[in-house]
């Protein structure tokens, strides 16, 4: 049976990560910019400056957070399953028995196929924490690691 050590995400994965921080940002920003606008009524002028500062302020925050996200966030294939550590604030440990697993699917978006990125959605037997998601693996671990969850499971219900 085929195991992995413990290895962290891809790295262009990051980019991808901050990217969409990034535009989330720009949209997020306009918030306490129209809340400040309706409190005190200043220029167009000081309505882009808070705007900036606001917008900074998040991609400074983003920034640093994917950072710490994305050394934390680590996975390991082994004969009982796959196991996940990830968080910054709060870590999480899961673990999916390789018997519980009912399906496994690879996800791509625009971006992650791009650099050749994909997402590993495993689905199991259970209500909580049915649907697992390990993104930011190469397609080809992606599908290595979907056909090994997928053979080693030997009930007839895995797709």
């Amino acid at each position: 049976m085929k195991t992995f050590d413990f290895k962290s995400l891809e790295k262009n994965y990051l980019r991808v990560f901050r990217f969409s921080w990034i535009i989330m940002a720009i949209f997020i920003a306009a918030g306490p910019t129209v809340l400040f606008s309706a409190i005190f009524d200043f220029g167009w002028l000081l309505r882009i400056a808070t705007y900036l500062v606001c917008y900074l302020l998040l991609f400074g925050l983003f920034y640093w957070y994917s950072v710490h996200w994305f050394k934390a966030y680590k996975y390991k294939l082994t004969e009982a399953g796959l196991k996940i550590h990830k968080g910054v604030f709060w870590r999480q440990q899961n673990m999916v028995p390789r018997n519980r697993v009912q399906h496994v699917d690879i996800t791509t978006g625009p971006l992650e196929r791009r650099y050749d990125l994909s997402k590993l959605v495993v689905h199991t037997a259970g209500t909580r924490n049915a649907t697992i998601t390990l993104p930011g693996l190469l397609h080809e671990d992606a599908a290595d690691m979907r056909q090994e969850l997928i053979n080693s499971n030997q009930t007839e219900d895995t797709v």
